[in-house]
């Protein structure tokens, strides 16, 4: 491409003309290549798309739904939001009756407004319906790739799972060995409504519960008293992953392209988990030197900890190997909040 700048010189009145076909034909390539690629790119994705879509309707039928427009229809979802999803499915389930499938991400959805309908999913074809489907990103990465019991897939890996923190931890036998621990909690609980008595006038009896089961789960998942500052950290970082979770919906919907469009909130999904590790890795390594030096006896003084019990576990399924940091410190939080 031939390009003409003209420039004006402020001494002179007279038009000056420059020349320069080596930038611009340098310039003309690379914008040829980028809109080429960026071409190939959409091309690509959408005769793949078309044809998933044209091979689906053939062999899987799905339930009526709203027509699904390749790169357009995800793109649209992605601007709403979780409250605003809910009302166009109210919308949409008085249209097309009961079952309704979107295609809000790379994969169809399928919904289901009717108690009849959902019993006979649930209950009656039980066994098709009761595994649990493959992780979505943002979860792949708070439950390190389902490792844990609430998003495991059933099988094998689930039921070791699954029967270790019944038998260890809430078997009556194992609740009673805690009683020493009650005891001390409720202690500490009364102290801190006495001196909070004497300090004010009112008193937020609500945050004297939480830090109270707090100590006491704590106590349970990694066998140690830990003081107000590691505490605190723990209930900080376990509520922000909390209150943060519907946040990271959006990282799930077309993640090859949200990861680009939503860059700062993947980062964000990174520091929550990184923080949660921060957070719980040193208990769990302070207590597996405890075992190794054989100071961890199991009595009512100082009873078997959940983490013991991971820190023991084999995964038969996955060549008979002891569970990693990563997924420890899922299992523990997943019991910390479910405890507290």
């Amino acid at each position: 491409m031939k390009c003409y700048i003209y420039i004006y010189s402020p001494l002179s009145s007279k038009k000056l003309l420059t020349y320069y076909p080596f930038i611009f034909s340098h310039m003309d390539t690379w914008f040829t290549i980028t809109v080429s690629l960026c071409l190939i790119f959409l091309l690509r994705v959408l005769l793949s798309l078309l044809q998933k879509s044209s091979t689906t309707k053939i062999n899987n039928p799905f339930p009526p739904g709203p027509t699904h427009i390749p790169i357009i229809t995800p793109i649209i979802w992605l601007t709403k939001s979780v409250s605003q999803i809910e009302a166009i499915l109210k919308n949409l389930h008085t249209k097309y009756g009961p079952i309704v499938t979107l295609r809000i991400g790379s994969r169809p959805s399928i919904y289901i407004n009717d108690r009849s309908l959902a019993h006979q999913i649930l209950i009656q074809n039980g066994s098709v319906f009761s595994d649990r489907p493959i992780t979505l990103p943002s979860e792949k990465i708070l439950t390190s790739n389902q490792h844990n019991i609430n998003s495991c897939s059933y099988g094998t890996t689930w039921r070791i799972l699954r029967r270790n923190l019944i038998a260890e931890m809430l078997h009556p036998s194992r609740v009673k060995s805690f009683a020493q621990t009650r005891k001390w909690v409720l202690d500490v609980l009364l102290k801190r409504l006495k001196s909070d008595i004497k300090s004010s006038a009112s008193i937020k009896v609500v945050d004297h519960f939480q830090h109270a089961m707090s100590l006491l789960f704590v106590f349970m998942c990694f066998g140690q008293r830990v003081d107000d500052e590691i505490l605190n950290n723990i209930e900080i970082t376990e509520r922000t992953l909390a209150l943060s979770l519907k946040r990271f919906v959006v990282l799930n919907f077309w993640p090859r392209i949200t990861k680009f469009l939503f860059r700062k909130r993947w980062e964000e999904l990174l520091k929550v988990r990184n923080n949660l590790e921060m957070a719980l890795v040193p208990l769990i390594r302070a207590r597996k030197e405890a075992m190794q030096s054989g100071l961890c006896n199991d009595d009512n003084n100082n009873p078997r900890a959940y983490v013991d019990t991971l820190l023991d576990l084999k995964l038969p399924n996955e060549g008979q190997r002891n569970l990693d940091e990563g997924e420890m410190v899922t299992l523990c939080s997943e019991f910390l909040n479910a405890g507290i």
